[in-house]
């Protein structure tokens, strides 16, 4: 007998309506604002200005065009109908979720689009215990759903991203997120079995074993090609995304964590490279610098003057044997290698603080990121490159504090974060000079960015194969002509 357990939300109030959009009241002068009104009411359509406003940033600095008008969907029936609406009449689409990314991947590139909220869809639709999956509306917020998974006994391979709180799963695997869990699952696209996804001209596509409708949804790869992957990291443009189903495991009980430190980046490196390749962890960090251990954990290193990185390891599994016999492997290996047992308390704070470690970093100032991927091989090339720019601007003197880390990721290479922070307006200037050249350093050193975003599309676009770039134009043209 089956063992299925569906979790269908329950038919409240509040459930129904979601959240409304009637702070203040729409100045109804975009073209489609009586049309959208007749598909999901006047509560949840608003084209005033300060509603704009509030949708035409997410967390970086970066500017994009507006949004003409926002409207948060609550079906996706409601999807489709705005999607043909917009599909008749040629007006642009797009897409968003928490809108807590640093790429400005979800702000629109074109005049009077149409953004659609998708933070209403956030219902788990089912738990299926017998082949591992749970399927979630779009809008449903990682942190939420780790949560409602760890009362059933599970967890999800990838865990979110850093800003998980506000973070949303079709967000994060429409611009191949990177965060925890990383380490032992890959990033958010990894983890995805299928894609409910509702095309330029309305119609709904289920992907993996999702084509089938006598079928569970069990698995990405079946009879066809992947459509799965044409979805994942398309940053909205392919369609918009309503449901996605991903991989469970069971729930971990047992956890252990280990902090290295190493006097210098060469052999911290070398350490974290031979720790990720044996697949212990299931988050592995590397602080590339002391100066962002002092940032991240003030004091950790203050009875260490010789330690100059870090390695920070989080161990995770259902067996205590197994969870003490790894940290002891690595701990081993990390010895070996020239490290120095640092005990594990920053490990564990990184871990247990899940979400909440990246708001406090705002406290240093705007925030410009290179967030990247790289062989782990490559990582001292890279900050040999970082500080010399530094010194070039004298960021230092200028108050323009920076921290630089790595996140193991896959089997050998890591998505890696240098990243400055200008303490106020009259520093951005200086502090954006050096920050274009860091993006330029990233991937003049073999960086491959994992999102793209107003921040990489440019040099992206610059740098990309024209087979390439036209093979997923003409993808593009095909779904959306």
């Amino acid at each position: 007998m089956s063992k299925r357990c569906f979790l269908i939300e329950a038919s409240n109030q509040e459930a129904t309506e979601g959240q409304i959009m009637t702070v203040v009241q729409s100045s109804a002068s975009h073209p489609l604002y009586g049309d959208i009104v007749t598909i999901v009411g006047k509560n949840r359509v608003n084209d005033n200005p300060v509603i704009i406003s509030a949708y035409s940033k997410d967390s970086c600095h970066l500017e994009a065009e507006r949004p003409g008008i926002v409207v948060m969907p609550n079906s996706v029936e409601e999807v489709q109908k705005i999607v043909r609406l917009c599909s008749s009449t040629k007006t642009p689409i797009m897409p968003a979720g928490g809108r807590n990314g640093i790429c400005g991947a979800c702000l629109p590139r074109v005049t009077n689009a149409v953004m659609l909220d998708m933070i209403n869809m956030n219902g788990i639709v089912n738990l299926d215990e017998d082949v591992m999956t749970i399927t979630v509306e779009a809008g449903m917020r990682w942190a939420e759903l780790i949560h409602r998974l760890d009362d059933k006994g599970y967890k999800l391979g990838f865990r979110g991203p850093y800003g998980g709180n506000a973070a949303t799963v079709a967000g994060s695997v429409s611009i191949n997120s990177m965060g925890y869990a990383a380490s032992r699952f890959g990033p958010a696209p990894e983890g995805v079995v299928s894609l409910e996804v509702v095309l330029p001209n309305g119609e709904i596509v289920r992907t993996g074993s999702g084509w089938n409708p006598e079928a569970q949804i069990f698995t990405r790869y079946s009879s066809f090609a992947d459509l799965t992957g044409i979805f994942l990291g398309d940053h909205g443009t392919l369609g918009v995304k309503t449901k996605v189903t991903f991989k469970i495991y069971p729930k971990a009980e047992f956890s252990t964590y280990i902090d290295l430190g190493y006097k210098n980046l060469k052999d911290a490196t070398a350490a974290f490279l031979e720790i990720q390749k044996r697949g212990l962890t299931e988050e592995l960090n590397c602080l590339l610098a002391r100066e962002s251990a002092d940032t991240y954990f003030p004091g950790l290193l203050d009875s260490h003057p010789e330690i100059n990185a870090t390695i920070h390891c989080v161990i995770m599994e259902t067996d205590k044997q197994l969870a003490e016999r790894k940290v002891q492997i690595i701990r081993d290996i990390g010895l070996d290698l020239k490290g120095k047992d640092l005990g594990n308390f920053a490990a564990q704070i990184h871990w247990a603080e899940k979400f909440n470690e990246v708001q406090p970093m705002y406290n240093n100032g705007f925030w410009l990121n290179t967030c990247h991927l790289r062989p782990i091989s490559r990582i001292p090339e890279l900050m040999d490159r970082m500080r010399a720019i530094f010194k070039k601007y004298s960021l230092e003197k200028n108050g323009i504090k920076w921290i630089a880390d790595a996140l193991a990721v896959d089997r050998a290479y890591a998505a890696a974060w240098v990243t400055i922070f200008a303490p106020t307006k009259d520093k951005m200037e200086l502090a954006e000079k050096a920050w274009n050249e860091m993006l330029d350093a990233a991937m003049e050193t073999g960086g491959c960015p994992y999102w793209s975003g107003l921040l990489w599309e440019k040099r992206a676009l610059e740098k990309v194969n024209d087979t390439f770039i036209q093979l997923y134009r003409t993808i593009k043209k095909s779904i959306d002509p």
